[in-house]
């Protein structure tokens, strides 16, 4: 049995443990990997994590100097752990891009950009359950 833990948020951008938190449970959940559980006590795993980085930049501009498409990176270290005994299984940092459009509007641009802070944590999540299929 296995419980995803809350993965800690050592960034400045809000709420990514959570977003990340909710797509590797999401990801495992699909799979047979482990029967997910939804207490700590319940588990013999427990996989959880640190967002160590996340970072948006400018990458591509148009006509007059002004910004046409934005860079997002976001980096997560995960661990599976065996709950009896605190023994680390295993454990890896991930990283992914996406690109995404500049947008006039700002409230716009930032929903842009928490667009793009999920299809990071989705694809992260992904990456994390293939090295779980591999390592296991």
């Amino acid at each position: 049995t296995l419980y995803v833990e809350l993965f800690a948020n050592r960034t400045v951008e809000p709420y990514l443990d959570s977003v990340v938190t909710e797509e590797v449970a999401m990801q495992l959940s699909r799979s047979r990997l482990a029967e997910l559980v939804e207490g700590r006590n319940g588990a013999d795993l427990l996989l959880g994590g640190t967002v160590t980085n996340f970072a948006s930049n400018a990458v591509a501009y148009a006509a007059g100097d002004n910004i046409s498409e934005y860079r997002a990176h976001m980096t997560v270290k995960a661990s599976l752990v065996r709950r009896g005994d605190g023994k680390v299984l295993w454990q890896e940092e991930f990283s992914r891009l996406e690109t995404y459009p500049a947008l006039a509007n700002k409230s716009q641009q930032q929903e842009g950009e928490s667009l793009a802070a999920r299809i990071l944590a989705r694809r992260i999540a992904e990456d994390l359950y293939a090295r779980l299929l591999t390592a296991f």
